[in-house]
């Protein structure tokens, strides 16, 4: 499924069904930034890949969200940054943050952007 085009080299984002250790998670990558084992079972660029856009759904398990959902990415990638709701470790309070794109991560929490109350 496509979700967008990507911010940095303008190729369509899609959504991807992946299994990592056992769990099922969606891949979120810029048709550009390709992926393969290479001799050394290391997972690794291809030597065609001409972009490096990919996001896990899972990207904010450490603060108790679990999933980065298609919607919120298709909203990442119209407006440039999106709000997502944290939660603090024991479960109790919740907080929202900006989220934007990020070239070495994928996505970024900007943590001294406070969220403006609608």
């Amino acid at each position: 499924m496509i979700l967008g085009k990507c911010p940095y080299c303008e190729g369509s984002v899609l959504s991807k069904k992946i299994n990592v250790k056992g769990k099922n998670i969606k891949l979120y990558s810029c048709e550009n930034a390709k992926k393969e084992y290479d001799e050394s079972e290391q997972y690794v660029f291809t030597a065609d890949s001409t972009c490096r856009f990919r996001v896990y759904s899972n990207a904010f398990l450490r603060w108790n969200k679990r999933s980065f959902s298609e919607y919120e990415m298709k909203k990442l990638l119209q407006d440039e940054q999106t709000i997502v709701r944290l939660h603090g470790r024991s479960g109790s309070g919740e907080y929202f943050k900006y989220v934007i794109p990020d070239l070495e991560y994928g996505i970024s929490i900007l943590w001294d952007e406070e969220v403006e109350k609608a």
